[in-house]
């Protein structure tokens, strides 16, 4: 360098190299549990019999092939163990659409040497979508990382383990493979799993509680994904910052960050209902019953699923008690409480319980304000999120307040 160059430019110019090792460094990710002392053993709890079996086979032999060395994967496995994967295959009869995935990693046990680390992946995340279908957590988030085992520069297969486990609440491994994420796609070059990792490190951090973790790194997956044109991540984004600021309070800026999601998702987009709905929530959270009813009432017809419908009647008979209509407030919060009662996911359910206390204290209604805090306060709800068990017992408090004077 000309050592006419500033001093402090001299310093710029030299720190790259000193912060490289760190800045792309892979970390490694967590593969299992503490309390899963052998890997795979969730698979033999969630499905019976031989196709549990299979499957546990399946997942072991992916594993063991992409541990070990691709020049020396040839004998990696007995000669009888492809018929005995088939033999195993037909004796499970399972559906087609599965049969076709496990005939595919039967065949990579009968020919290692040959088989293509792409098709591996592609297979073990077939296998993961069709035993998250079937309501097998431990299942789906093995075949996933299976996956991303078999590649392990493929930062999208690392990418979806992140995200399943953390759709699965496994925040500590969901956490170090979204780091890994970013790693490899920095390295790769792969900037749509580099913004989409940030952004779901973010509602990581969202629901740990971690306001200013989320919020960073919510701004980095914003940054990545304006900067590379990713628009649709780019909402995703926005939609977290606003969701942050309204749980803080800081509700022009949620108004800000809502107006921009949803002009970066556009009309038609999948999450458009899904954010209308917390533009609702912010509108209830300013005393702006008015705007929400109309905005709420539009989107129930298409909440058909029973984890969205039950979260819409909750807020809407929130709406409805805070503008006095006691006839819509009554017909929805039953409603609501027929879907929580047939039950569903815990923390869902808590927020939905939440939205109906805030209803009946609106009205007074000491009745339903007591259902719904007791079924938070008694039952299985109780492991859900502290500051929506906190919010309730408040409210418990406060209707146990009079009685006490």
């Amino acid at each position: 360098m000309d050592p006419t160059t500033p001093r402090g430019a001299r310093l710029r110019a030299r720190t790259p190299r000193r912060n490289a090792v760190r800045r792309w460094c892979i970390p490694p990710a967590i593969l299992r549990e503490p309390d899963e002392t052998l890997e795979g053993t969730g698979i033999l709890e969630e499905l019976r019999g031989e196709a549990g079996l299979l499957l546990w086979h399946s997942l072991r032999d992916v594993t063991l092939w992409s541990e070990v060395a691709p020049e020396e994967r040839s004998t990696l496995f007995a000669p009888p163990a492809a018929a005995e994967r088939l033999r195993l295959l037909r004796a499970a009869a399972v559906e087609p659409a599965l049969e076709v995935s496990l005939a595919t990693l039967a065949a990579l046990v009968g020919n290692p040497a040959g088989a293509s680390s792409e098709i591996v992946t592609l297979v073990c995340l077939q296998v993961s979508r069709w035993a998250q279908e079937q309501g097998a957590p431990n299942t789906s988030l093995a075949f996933a990382q299976a996956g991303a085992l078999a590649s392990p520069e493929d930062a999208s297969a690392a990418l979806a383990v992140g995200v399943l486990a953390l759709h699965f609440r496994r925040l500590p491994r969901a956490e170090t493979w979204l780091r890994r994420t970013i790693g490899l796609a920095r390295r790769r070059r792969d900037w749509a799993s580099y913004a989409q990792a940030w952004v779901e490190l973010g509602r990581l951090q969202t629901r740990r509680g971690s306001a200013e973790a989320a919020r960073r790194a919510l701004i980095k997956g914003t940054r990545a994904s304006r900067r590379h044109g990713l628009l649709a991540i780019r909402a995703t984004a926005l939609h977290g910052l606003f969701l942050l600021s309204l749980e803080s309070g800081a509700y022009d800026d949620a108004e800000r960050f809502a107006r921009l999601a949803m002009r970066a998702y556009g009309r038609g987009h999948a999450r458009q209902p899904e954010l209308q709905h917390d533009l609702a929530r912010l509108w209830v959270h300013r005393g702006a019953f008015e705007r929400a009813l109309p905005a709420l009432q539009r989107l129930l017809p298409t909440r058909v699923q029973p984890g969205e419908r039950v979260t819409t009647l909750a807020l809407l008979a929130r709406v409805a008690a805070g503008l006095g209509n006691r006839p819509l407030y009554q017909e929805v919060w039953w409603d609501a409480w027929s879907i929580v009662e047939r039950g569903g996911d815990d923390e869902t359910l808590a927020r939905a319980l939440v939205d109906m206390a805030h209803a009946s204290t609106l009205l007074r209604d000491a009745p339903r304000l007591d259902q719904a805090c007791r079924h938070v306060l008694r039952g299985p709800l109780r492991r859900v999120d502290p500051r929506v068990l906190a919010e309730v017992e408040e409210m418990a408090s406060a209707l146990r307040a009079p009685a006490a004077t």
